[in-house]
């Protein structure tokens, strides 16, 4: 018998995007859901869901801005979606109109389509008459009305009141923006929970069997009300890349790697490569004893790994803060030798700006300061000089070893330096 997952899908406003990408995960990796809840934007990606209706979710999030979904006629010169001005612009139109919204949904959620689904459906609201949360699943919605209750679950401070019979009711967020608790009761036992980083009241999780893999990311960009194509975007590829790396397809805290590495200089640690990096170790020590920088460092690891230190994932931890030290881009995929190129490249271009600097040595503390500060708008370019200082601290020697400490990060990225030009160095070697 298959395994089938419960999926919870929280509130969140415009950040609801980033459910869109763990939903592409979820079709290509064909992992089977056979109930979907949802509290707020996580009710209208739900229902989308329980529809199949990916295509015109992903076209939504992708083409609609503020001003379109709720007919509201702004300047954006006046300022920024999240800015006074704009919440200004809201209050003098009584909050926001939801009619266009609602005329969206309908061209994605077929109520039809949604009833006669395998898959349940359920979702929270909070009743402003009666003063208590309301918890709906799609057989307790009256015929014609789901919908209206999932605008009523989104309805968040700033919307018009939503009014369903003769009730106000306001966004679920309120009593449960991740309602995973509401599965526990019914039974369920495979839950995947993802979350949005967004404001809410989020309750203890009840005490179970259930086995609850959460989704979620602190890198989701946008406020709740930040509608906008080009955030939605890179949402969506936040969390396609989360959804695979829940499911094993992507290994690395901060970072997304493939574990298919083919070539040498991308496999694990040896023994002989782990004795000689550690030799490297205790030259480097300068004011702190050998103990106290095998703790630094090995701390510094276990909190980039699950807590378990292997020759793998020691080797892939190294990666990541060394990728991290250069600051390269962490959301997208990559192999391990596309990021290794990636540092490489970093590395010989702070390698060559800090040639340039000893070349230029009796100027060097004026260009370090020009190029650091802008006299004209007295203003501190911290990216100029992360470059200028890694110049400065990393390896640029031809037998490389390790001449000097900052912080146990940088000592992490001179060792993997270090390590990958020997792994190359031996290569050439042994083709000989």
């Amino acid at each position: 018998m298959d395994l089938k997952y419960q999926l919870v899908l929280a509130g969140g406003g415009a950040r609801g995007s980033y459910q869109i990408g763990v939903w592409k995960a979820l079709r290509e990796l064909n992992i089977e859901i056979d109930m979907v809840i949802g509290t707020s934007v996580g009710s209208i990606n739900g229902a989308a869901f329980v529809c199949g209706a990916f295509e015109q979710a992903e076209y939504l999030w992708k083409t609609l801005d503020m001003p379109t979904l709720f007919d509201i006629t702004y300047d954006k010169e006046d300022g920024e979606p999240g800015s006074v001005e704009y919440i200004e612009s809201i209050l003098k139109n009584k909050g926001l109109d939801t009619s266009t919204l609602k005329s969206y949904l309908e061209q994605v959620i077929d109520e039809e389509v949604l009833r006669n689904s395998p898959v349940d459906y359920a979702l929270v609201t909070f009743s402003l008459t009666k003063m208590k949360p309301v918890i709906l699943f799609k057989k307790d919605i009256p015929e014609g009305k789901v919908i209206d209750f999932i605008l009523a679950s989104s309805a968040v401070p700033g919307f018009k009141k939503q009014e369903i019979d003769g009730q106000l009711y306001i966004d679920g967020g309120i009593y449960d923006n991740l309602p995973v608790n509401v599965l526990i009761e019914h039974g369920y036992k495979n839950i995947i929970a993802v979350s949005n980083a967004a404001i809410g009241v989020y309750r203890r999780v009840q005490q179970s069997d259930a086995k609850i893999l959460y989704i979620e990311n602190q890198q989701i960009e946008g406020g709740i009300l930040e509608f906008d194509p080009e955030l939605a975007a890179r949402n969506m590829l936040l969390g396609y890349l989360d959804g695979m790396k829940a499911f094993g397809k992507f290994i690395g805290k901060n970072y997304y790697i493939s574990d298919n590495a083919t070539h040498d200089y991308a496999k694990p640690l040896t023994d002989r490569e782990i004795e000689m990096l550690y030799l490297n170790v205790k030259k480097s020590k300068r004011f702190v004893t050998e103990s106290v920088l095998q703790f630094s460092l090995l701390r510094t690891l276990r909190n980039n790994t699950d807590g378990v230190l292997t020759a793998k994932r020691v080797f892939f931890a190294g990666m990541e803060i060394t990728a991290n030290t250069f600051g390269i881009e962490k959301i997208r995929a990559y192999t391990p030798e596309q990021l290794i190129a990636k540092i490489m490249a970093a590395y010989r271009s702070a390698k060559s700006a800090h040639r340039q600097i000893m070349k230029e040595k009796n100027n060097f503390f004026k260009n370090l300061i020009d190029k650091i500060w802008d006299k004209n708008r007295i203003r501190f370019d911290g990216k100029a000089a992360k470059k200028l200082y890694l110049g400065q601290v990393l390896i640029d020697k031809d037998n490389p070893s390790i001449s000097l400490i900052t912080t146990t990060e940088h000592l992490i990225a001179n060792l993997f330096i270090y390590l990958m030009l020997w792994r190359r160095k031996k290569i050439k070697k042994d083709r000989r």
